[in-house]
């Protein structure tokens, strides 16, 4: 009998429907249902995750169950979970009251702390695409990427700023991420279009490099504005 388990890959959507499943499997009970079950706990928030909503969900785990022979908590946006409050609930991963079941969904494992994901079963789901951008959207990066690479410092931040990125880990991600993209699909086109290394193509290289490290930064819950300043202080100033 497992305590604790983590899904990630996959969508929002389809993360939940595995946990749900997860948990009916672990508690033997094919018609176990999230409705109204006084025994299940969902924890559900867009925004930070604090210590206070993971003492409310140690108070719930530790009553006795009603009708299921287990107490279940379901952590839908683990990635959301802020240090602190991931400390507190390692204990609870750790020694779970009674027999307590606790499930987290999250994108990827190395958004969280690898102390809670290490005491977890994982359950992995195809990742799905993730980047899907249009022409426009697309065209937009481009500039956006032309706009930093040739600017001062002070000119990148406010890119930044304007792309509003500075104070939330998940779009700074995002952002990250598309940027990425369309960085690979120019220097695709740099490498295709010219028959020797150009400036330009050394200049992708090194953006891509910059791109990925600061990601794997704000994905071991580094401070976001912080890493944003030193992935612009990292970038080369050269014209693009």
């Amino acid at each position: 009998m497992a305590n604790s388990y983590l899904v990630i890959g996959g969508n929002l959507d389809l993360r939940y429907q595995a946990a749900l499943k997860t948990i009916r499997k672990e508690i033997n009970d094919k018609e176990w249902a999230a409705e109204n079950n006084p025994d299940f706990f969902l924890l559900d928030l867009a925004t930070t995750i604090g210590i206070d909503e993971i003492r409310d969900l140690q108070n719930r785990l530790g009553l006795k169950p009603f009708g299921c022979s287990r107490q279940v908590s379901l952590i839908l946006r683990a990635e959301n979970l802020s240090v602190e409050a991931q400390n507190s609930l390692l204990k609870t991963i750790e020694e779970p009251p009674g027999k307590a079941l606790i499930v987290l969904t999250c994108p990827e494992a190395s958004l969280l702390l690898p102390t809670i994901a290490s005491r977890c079963q994982i359950v992995r789901l195809p990742v799905l695409p993730q980047i899907n951008l249009d022409k426009e959207e697309e065209s937009i990066y481009q500039k956006m990427i032309k706009r930093i690479l040739p600017s001062p410092v002070g000119e990148r931040w406010q890119i930044l700023e304007e792309a509003e990125i500075a104070n939330d880990r998940l779009k700074a991600i995002e952002w990250l991420d598309k940027l990425t993209f369309v960085a690979r699909k120019l220097l695709i086109e740099e490498v295709e279009k010219e028959k020797k290394p150009t400036s330009s193509e050394s200049l992708y290289f090194a953006l891509l490099s910059s791109l990925s490290k600061t990601k794997f930064y704000l994905e071991a819950n580094t401070n976001v504005r912080l890493t944003l300043e030193n992935f612009l202080l990292d970038l080369p100033l050269l014209s693009c």
